[in-house]
């Protein structure tokens, strides 16, 4: 009997053992990492629970510092989580970058990573009176774009490219029209969070 008793109690022990070299606890920290963050906040959620993430105080423009993070309360072992954009923060878009559900217990670790990227809204607007041809417009170095005239001859509208929040575009006519001279509305300012729509240009015939 004694000898049973001891066996038992030796059993215990090992399996004690093995459960601490898969992980120890059987309590778990929803947690992760969260890389390009410039603004905030970022708030996650996950089974009942929410986290506000601020960028690093550190950060600049050139240099963005990782944030690490977690969530208040343990998860036990087996429970099932799925980390959620709940609210994203100022001029910026987050979105998974890691394992962001699974079950408790499965790894040792969670580590439900996110990446965060600057708004790069539109700009554009209309072409107006071209009548014929095409012309050519530009916002600097980083985008251009062709317009042709519409048969029959209509408002034509344009969409130049993307501009990262924060920049500034100045759209200039690159190649004016053969017979017409057009000018630009609206053409220079500092990106913000939706897209521009109000850089028209307006053509005239030349006079014959």
């Amino acid at each position: 009997m004694k000898k049973n008793v001891l066996i038992r109690s030796g059993l215990v022990l090992a399996l004690a053992a093995a459960l601490a070299s898969c992980g120890g606890s059987t309590n778990y920290t929803i947690g992760g990492t969260v890389t390009g963050l410039q603004y905030g906040p970022l708030v996650l959620e996950t089974n009942g629970m929410t986290k506000e993430v601020m960028p690093d105080a550190a950060s600049t423009d050139i240099a963005v510092r990782n944030v690490d993070y977690a969530f208040p309360k343990q998860l036990e072992y087996g429970e099932v989580y799925d980390v959620k954009v709940n609210k994203q923060p100022p001029h910026q878009v987050c979105e998974a970058a890691g394992r962001t559900n699974d079950t408790a217990g499965r790894l040792s670790e969670i580590n439900a990573d996110f990446q965060c990227f600057l708004l790069s809204p539109t700009i554009g607007g209309v072409v107006k009176g071209l009548g014929a041809g095409s012309l050519k417009l530009n916002n600097g170095s980083n985008s251009t774009i062709t317009v042709t005239a519409a048969d029959p001859v209509a408002d034509v509208p344009y969409t130049l490219g993307r501009v990262t929040y924060g920049k500034t575009y100045g759209v200039t006519i690159e190649t004016q029209p053969a017979g017409y001279t057009c000018t630009v509305a609206n053409p220079v300012g500092i990106m913000d969070d939706v897209d521009i729509t109000n850089i028209d240009v307006t053509c005239v015939a030349n006079p014959t």
